[in-house]
This record gives structure tokens, C-alpha cells and sequence, in this order.
């Protein structure tokens, strides 16, 4: 009988966020894939080392590089799903460690398609996003009766546009052009009330009330602008 890949979402960074059903699941696999950058990083198996006892098991690192380059990427991913098939042809379960919540920007989902395509079970476990972290630690709601909610990676090309919307206007992982959103933000009305965290619920977390205190800033840098009116 074939294993069955496990998407487990295990939050922004704390341990205290992971959900009990996740810590469950990774209890239960004995494979614990984890994706690793070009420099070695896996936040997500921080984050769940913190949580869940993981001695005994096998820890699966993915190489999967932080680039656009479409061809590298593809390369990868498809490596990564046949590392895990592998396992899950031998009839082992594998929980894959994603940070945030699987179901928004996340690697996984080009993961789980390969192992799909070769014809295994996969399932996902919900978990905390990073931006609704961001704003509990704000103490600030992200949506009120009627508001939209606009969700913007900050490599979207279009980001000007859509920051004219009415609603609130969430930027994610804009560590790397923090001076350019703070800029638009300043720029576009009904950006009336910004704030951003770094880093929530990681070491180093940081806090802005006042997006003029921001400079450099971390990757996972969560930018949160409402509507004033």
C-alpha cells in the first residue's frame, strides 16, 4: 500500500500557532520533508522542532531555491516530488513542512502536482497565515462588515492598481522593496492607516505602527494598509 504526502501549514514562526491537528500528523509520519533555500535555510522545520518531538525520524530536505528562473524551478520541484515518491512508493507517509499557510503562496502546491502526477494521495492541513498573525499582534481586525480584502505579493506588477481598491490591502514578503511600498503607500489615498511586522513570530520580530520607521527589512515582511474612509 502507497503512503500519502501531508501538506502541514505550521504558521508564521511560533510554535504556539501550530494547530493541533498539524502536530498531530507530523507525530504520526515518520518522514518529515522540509524545504531548504540556497543557503540552507528551513523555517518551517524551526518553527515545528519547537513544537513536536522530532528524534526518530527521518528528516527530508528539499532543494528548492529562492529564484524566477522558471527552468531551475521546474527542475527543482520536480526533484523535490520524485525525492518524496520515492518514500511514498515504499508505503511510508511523509508530512511536508510549509511556513505560513499551505494555501497561499506556498511551495507545496507545485510539490503535491509531481507527486500526484505519479499517482499518490496527498492532503492538506490548514494552518495560521502569516498576515492574520501580523495583525493579532498589531491588535488591529484586517476586515470589518462589507470591506474587501486584497492580498498582493510584492513582486506583483500591478501592485499600483490594485492599492486604489477600496478595503484593506495586505502585502506579503515585501522585505526586499520595503522603501518602494512605503513610498506607495505614502502616495496612495486610501492607504490612511499602514503598519507592517517583520519577521512575526520569529526571532527578530519587529513591529511598525508608523511605516516611516521602516527601512531594511526581512523577507517575510507583512505590510497591512486600510482604507480610512
Amino acid at each position: 500500500m502507497n503512503g500519502k504526502l501531508y501538506g502541514v501549514s505550521v504558521g508564521p514562526g511560533d510554535p504556539e500557532l501550530i494547530t493541533v491537528k498539524a502536530l498531530r500528523i507530523i507525530r504520526e509520519c515518520g518522514i518529515i520533508a522540509v524545504p531548504e533555500t540556497d543557503k540552507g535555510g528551513t523555517l518551517a522545520l524551526s518553527a515545528a522542532e519547537k513544537a513536536v518531538d522530532l528524534s526518530g525520524k527521518i528528516i527530508l530536505r528539499l532543494e528548492l531555491p529562492m529564484t524566477h528562473d522558471r527552468e531551475r524551478l521546474r527542475v527543482s520541484r520536480e526533484a523535490a516530488g520524485a525525492k518524496i515518491a520515492d518514500h511514498l512508493r515504499n508505503g511510508e507517509d511523509v508530512a511536508m513542512l510549509n511556513i505560513g499557510d499551505i494555501s497561499i503562496y506556498s511551495t507545496f502546491s507545485y510539490i503535491a502536482g509531481e507527486v500526484r502526477k505519479a499517482g499518490f494521495e496527498t492532503e492538506v492541513c490548514a494552518g495560521v497565515p502569516s498576515f492574520c498573525a501580523a495583525a493579532a499582534e498589531l491588535g488591529i481586525s484586517l476586515t470589518k462588515a462589507h470591506t474587501p480584502l486584497v492580498i498582493i505579493p510584492a513582486q506583483y506588477a500591478g501592485m499600483n492598481e490594485l492599492l486604489k481598491t477600496e478595503g484593506t490591502k495586505v502585502i506579503m514578503k515585501g522585505g526586499k522593496k520595503a522603501a518602494e511600498i512605503r513610498e506607495l503607500l505614502r502616495e496612495t489615498a486610501g492607504c490612511e492607516e499602514t503598519y507592517a511586522v517583520e519577521n512575526c513570530g520569529l526571532e527578530g520580530e519587529r513591529i511598525y505602527t508608523d511605516i516611516s520607521d521602516v527601512g531594511d527589512c526581512g523577507y517575510f515582511t507583512v505590510f497591512i494598509a486600510k482604507d480610512g474612509k
